[in-house]
């Protein structure tokens, strides 16, 4: 039987990660949609890499979902005060088996809520041009606190409260590119 392991991806990793998020977000950017992880190269990957924490999911020695957390501290102008998850991408072959949603209840819950602390999180997504990807967040519990038409399509911000208690609305705030 496999054994999945969770792990923060390293510089090493790079190659692997560009492989796998360039066969994930083919279908992306078929839709014509523009975010840099449909663009990625090398560079990229490895500055996103050693900037954030790029998490990946490994099974038999392959990376096969990746999703990584930028902290607000890690730049002047962040989506939110709480942490955003983006550059979340499966294998193809892997998709509808469970794989990036193992990896993204782990994200939320073992790293963010958990060991992090984290009252709650956020992402964007494209709700006209991938509506099928912002109704998913949904039924996981994200909710959409943010919307702009721009260039045919919808993007939205979206947030998933971790710890009731200590969740602050006025610090989702509208992101910069608003």
């Amino acid at each position: 039987m496999s054994e999945d392991i969770f792990r923060l991806a390293t510089v090493e990793d790079a190659s692997e990660l560009l492989k796998l998020v360039n066969s994930a977000f083919q279908p992306i950017r078929q839709l014509d949609i523009d975010w840099p992880s449909t663009r990625a190269d090398i560079q990229m990957v490895s500055e996103n890499i050693e900037h954030h924490s790029a998490i990946v999911l490994e099974r038999d020695g392959k990376l096969i979902s990746t999703i990584t957390i930028r902290f607000p501290w890690e730049s002047e102008t962040p989506p939110s005060k709480y942490p955003f998850v983006w550059w979340f991408a499966t294998l193809p072959e892997y998709k509808g088996q469970g794989a990036g949603s193992k990896l993204l209840t782990y994200v939320e819950e073992k790293v963010l809520r958990d060991m992090l602390k984290a009252p709650a999180l956020t992402l964007g997504t494209s709700a006209r041009k991938h509506p099928w990807l912002a109704d998913m967040y949904r039924r996981r519990g994200y909710e959409v606190y943010f919307e702009q038409e721009k260039d045919g399509d919808i993007g939205v911000m979206m947030h998933k409260v971790l710890i009731p208690e200590r969740f602050n609305p006025t610090l989702l705030g509208a992101p910069s590119w608003a």
